[in-house]
């Protein structure tokens, strides 16, 4: 266990001495503590989580001049599509089709002005004013139209880069991630004589040198990544369990897990249209690049559009192959607009498998869709809660809980956690939302609190973590002036599975916090430490594959669960 000292203030009289925390992956709950009565269904709603999910694009055309903001924007979960064409002297803006009546207008290279960059930070205000987030990718096709040959000389693009940095900097609390755009057709880095690895490799550098950690820049391929990465030889060293590998990511440090990548070509083609090679010795093929994400984009974003599958390719656009791959590749978004077969055919078809609470045995109409939208990025569950049943003299409160994230992937950011301990007057419903007093937790870091672990070992695919994360908490705490309390847990505004359809069960979507239970306040008696158990003790414990009979089983504390999620 890791211990950490530090001292806050609760506004309503409470003080915060010491605080132990442990992230563990078994049930190693200890004595001294009493299991607390909450609900631990996840009820299925689509969470108001808009951080991961479908997003809806919307183009921004920016002038020299300025330009118009996005004031309203379409969703809160944003793909802005910023345009900065009229800055390429080799964007065409217009054409002539008249037979020579009107000229075709271009864009001037040159300096992005003071007005530009006005309009793109007030379009990030509008987002933040609406309650939402974005996932931006700026280039220099004329209203995303497919130009090709568009991209400025290679020095304006990295100067238009140094001056867009400051801009994003500044606006990374509701920026998901960079789709590093500035090159080719809808900025995806094709369609373009003038893009080359090199140009892309120096371009996306000065943009993760210029800009903090908190932002994670995407490229739209493997290859690409690789190569801001300084990897030249992708077929002979990306290989994640290489020594050359091993070399290049021990010199690049957290680097290696700010830089993704995104992928419209999604699940069209076994090899998602040319987003992963057909020839592994001199490109990066699927399982070489699912490999790489699934360990170094643990936290960092992956989505883009997924397609419907070309004639003659194997089809993987199902909800069924998601509910594998996404948990490797931490999928969090996707274009709820595009392909709009693809989606409609999702909406249409129902889910096949069981996946914990998703059981199509017990819910009817559960489409692919909805499993999809319910899936993309992280979803907490508050599987289980166990508090100190009295509070005494010392004011010691112990707390572990268990979160079950059974989402595709992780929370790409650094989530204020915060605690609530209120008094429980009699008969009290808890399905309301209290007015809440926080005290910070910040040594609790929800980024750690991981989903699956799906492995593949030879012809075999097996779960070797089910995405059940336990929490250890120590309060003490200052004057206690009433006999009951509740205590409730708030991560960021993220809403928890376990909200009924109503808005009730945690805290609804206005506040939502996750209820832990109860204690009792008793200062002539002294708190009951919990007793912990040793790490060989929780090591046994931990979550572990177990053949039978050729049959794979997830063993879990008393709990044992097939690949799928469904129990023994």
């Amino acid at each position: 266990m890791t211990t950490f000292f530090s001292r806050f203030s609760f506004g309503w009289g409470f003080t915060l001495a010491t605080l132990s925390l442990a992230f563990l992956q078994s049930p190693a709950f200890a004595s001294g503590l009493v299991k607390q009565g909450i609900d631990s269904t996840d009820y299925m709603i689509t969470l108001a989580n808009y951080d991961r999910g479908f997003y809806t694009p919307q183009v921004l055309h920016i002038k020299p001049s300025g330009g118009k903001p996005i004031e309203k924007p379409y969703s809160q979960l944003l793909h802005l599509r910023a345009e900065i064409s009229e800055f390429s002297s080799r964007a065409w803006l217009g054409i002539d089709t008249t037979g020579g009546k009107k000229d075709t207008t271009w864009g001037k290279s040159q300096d992005l002005t003071e007005d530009a960059l006005n309009v793109l930070q007030q379009t990030f205000d509008n987002i933040r004013a609406n309650k939402g987030f974005v996932i931006v990718r700026i280039c220099y096709d004329p209203w995303y139209n497919g130009r090709s040959n568009v991209t400025p000389e290679h020095k304006w693009v990295l100067r238009h880069v140094e001056q867009l940095a400051p801009v994003l900097s500044k606006n990374t609390d509701v920026i998901v991630a960079l789709e590093m755009g500035m090159h080719g057709a809808y900025g995806e880095m094709h369609s373009d004589t003038s893009i080359t690895y090199d140009r892309v490799a120096e371009a996306t550098n000065l943009m993760l040198r210029s800009t903090p950690p908190e932002l994670k820049i995407l490229t739209r391929t493997g290859n690409y990544s690789a190569k801001v990465l300084g990897f030249d030889n992708w077929g002979v060293d990306f290989h994640i369990d290489g020594e050359k590998f091993a070399e290049i990511a021990k010199a690049k440090g957290d680097t290696m897990y700010r830089v993704g990548m995104f992928n419209d070509g999604y699940l069209g083609t076994q090899y998602d249209y040319g987003t992963w090679g057909a020839d592994c010795k001199t490109s990066i093929c699927r399982e070489e690049g699912v490999a790489w994400l699934e360990k170094y984009g643990i936290n960092t974003p992956y989505g883009g559009e997924a397609l419907t599958t070309a004639n003659g390719y194997q089809v993987i656009n199902t909800p069924e192959f998601l509910a594998y791959e996404g948990f490797r590749t931490h999928t969090s978004y996707l274009n709820i607009q595009w392909n709009n077969n693809l989606i409609n055919s999702w909406k249409k078809t129902l889910f096949k498998q069981k996946d914990f609470d998703y059981d199509p045995a017990h819910v009817d109409s559960l489409t692919g869709f909805k499993y999809i939208n319910d899936h993309l990025g992280y979803r907490f569950v508050l599987r289980e809660s166990w508090l100190s049943d009295t509070v005494g003299s010392d004011h010691m409160l112990h707390a572990k809980f268990r979160v079950q994230n059974v989402g595709f992937g992780n929370l790409t950011w650094m989530a204020p956690v915060k605690l609530a301990i209120l008094e429980d007057l009699e008969g009290s419903d808890l399905d309301m939302c209290p007015d809440m007093d926080y005290v910070d937790l910040p040594d609790v870091d929800f980024r750690d609190v991981h989903s699956r672990t799906i492995s593949v070992a030879g012809g075999d695919t097996v779960m070797t973590f089910d995405g059940n994360n336990e929490i250890e908490v120590s309060v003490k705490l200052g004057k206690l002036r009433y006999r009951n309390y509740q205590v409730y847990l708030k991560v960021g505004d993220i809403q928890f599975a376990n909200d009924k359809p109503s808005g009730k069960g945690t805290c609804g979507q206005e506040q939502p916090a996750a209820y832990l239970g109860k204690f009792y306040f008793n200062e002539n008696v002294q708190s009951i430490a919990p007793r912990i158990r040793r790490s060989s003790v929780q090591k046994t414990e931990t979550p572990y594959v177990l053949r039978t009979r050729n049959h794979v089983i997830i063993r879990n504390g008393e709990r044992s669960y097939k690949p799928n999620g469904s129990k023994q």
